[in-house]
């Protein structure tokens, strides 16, 4: 039993060795289903939720990903078309060039991010206000599968992707009115799914439900959920398919100083590698930024990325003249 215990004690110790911390939660990146909705989005996040749109570097790998940021030292929302970045070297097109499903909100739930949800002082005036702005989609009250007395609201976004705020009344007051609150991660097995995010990206488990753990990760709170925590009937759940493309968040990326190990801890973990560390290749010259993607249990795609001289969110937010 002794020796057990020891054998048990050194595996647990060598996975947390192997897990490293990330730095903070980089992006949250969507991918939408035209150009138009490109636009849409854009404006969605800085009309209602005044979000800023950050600036690049004058020779611009990512020119193709709108930047835009709710709070600073947060992670910023990432905008882009499901499309190979111009100027860069792409080793696997079957990565982009997926069935397209059509955006509906009869399209049935699917595993990976749920919903982001922003905080706010207070439910009533935020909705009130977002009402006169001319938000146009309905919203209804609804219950956190974590907080049951949180006073929330769920509402539709652009390509019917869910955003939720969540009342937060004794939040410090900041310079900006939105922050993110959390993400909601629908999961099929949540101790698998537990375990990766842990063995991967260090994350701190801070509560526990039925059916739902809340994570937290670098600088924000995930809460994990299998589907019956959300009310949904698992059988009608969609897989990730990574043939089809969905209109939604996609992927996740986190920031490192170097990514290699957490990379490595993955790998001898036995998780899905999409991409090794690489180097991103832009007009034929190397760029400040490399990464590697991984595969939840979910297949949703978690970046490792890096990116030279910066170890924190982003800080150039970009001039837009007025038209």
């Amino acid at each position: 039993m002794k020796r057990n215990f020891i054998v048990f004690s050194l595996t647990i110790l060598s996975l947390n060795l192997l897990a490293q911390r990330p730095i903070l939660l980089d992006d949250i990146h969507y991918y939408v289903s035209d150009s138009l909705v490109r636009e849409v989005a854009n404006n969605y996040f800085k009309t209602f939720f005044n979000g800023r749109a950050m600036g690049e570097q004058e020779i611009n790998p990512m020119a193709s990903i709108d930047f835009i940021s709710l709070r600073p030292d947060e992670s910023t929302i990432n905008i882009s078309l499901p499309d190979p970045f111009p100027g860069t070297k792409v080793d696997d097109l079957k990565r982009w060039f997926r069935e397209k499903v059509t955006p509906s909100a009869s399209n049935p739930p699917m595993y990976g991010v749920r919903w982001l949800a922003f905080n706010t002082k207070s439910i009533r005036k935020t909705v009130k206000k977002l009402l006169k702005a001319g938000y146009g989609f309905a919203a209804e009250n609804f219950t956190l599968p974590t907080e049951p007395d949180a006073n929330a609201v769920a509402m539709y976004g652009f390509d019917y992707n869910i955003i939720v705020l969540v009342e937060r009344p004794k939040m410090k007051k900041t310079k900006t009115e939105f922050g993110i609150d959390h993400l909601q991660l629908l999961v099929n097995n949540l101790e698998e799914n537990v375990k990766f995010y842990q063995t991967v990206l260090a994350a701190e488990i801070i509560d526990k439900k039925e059916r739902s753990t809340v994570l937290k990760i670098g600088n924000h709170k995930f809460v994990l959920s299998e589907p019956e925590a959300l009310g949904l009937v698992r059988e009608q759940v969609m897989e990730r398919d990574p043939k089809k493309f969905v209109a939604n968040i996609d992927h996740l990326g986190f920031l490192y100083d170097e990514i290699e190990p957490a990379f490595y801890g993955a790998k001898a973990n036995n998780y899905k590698v999409v991409m090794e560390p690489e180097q991103l290749m832009y007009l034929d010259k190397p760029t400040p930024h490399t990464s590697c993607i991984l595969m939840s249990p979910d297949n949703l795609q978690i970046e490792l990325v890096q990116e030279e001289g910066r170890t924190t969110a982003r800080k150039i937010y970009k001039i837009e003249r007025s038209k």
